[in-house]
């Protein structure tokens, strides 16, 4: 989708549409985690909420896997993606994927290595020449995972 004209982000939802007593509704739901400098007091309104989701400021995930940082340092054409990663499941592996607008690619980086209950911080040198936009993800041996929003290179 964000080889379409325009940045596209993925919104994690829900449908319950029926609930009994002895249901679990959170094992069930995929959530959005949102980058907010703070909490917003409820009388400020959702504006906050919804500027942080419009400019793809936040990752999605099953929780079992989550993301506490991330980003892109450098310029140019020589970049890192960086993120902190935490999990509860063995993870199996890690991915970064890019595109130049037309072909989608991706770097796999295997996790089989790592114990559970454990965290790992990122590095990941990538040449950004030509690449339009840029995501990262970790998935667990479970097929739990998180995944943040493209962000688009300029």
């Amino acid at each position: 989708m964000n080889n379409w004209a325009g940045p596209k982000y993925m919104i994690a939802e829900g449908d319950t549409y029926m609930k009994y007593a002895d249901d679990e509704t959170y094992p069930q739901l995929i959530v959005n985690y949102v980058k907010l400098d703070s909490v917003p007091k409820y009388d400020n309104g959702w504006t906050p909420v919804l500027d942080a989701m419009r400019a793809g400021d936040y990752f999605v995930t099953s929780g079992e896997v989550l993301l506490r940082n991330s980003g892109i340092e450098g310029s140019g054409a020589k970049r890192t993606f960086t993120a902190e990663a935490e999990w509860t499941f063995p993870p199996e592996f890690a991915e970064l994927v890019w595109s130049d607008g037309k072909k989608v690619e991706r770097e796999v980086i295997s996790l089989s290595d790592k114990a559970p209950f454990a965290s790992h911080k990122f590095r990941i040198p990538f040449d950004a020449s030509g690449k339009k936009w840029v995501r990262f993800a970790v998935w667990d041996s479970a097929g739990n995972g998180a995944f943040t929003q493209p962000v688009h290179l300029k």
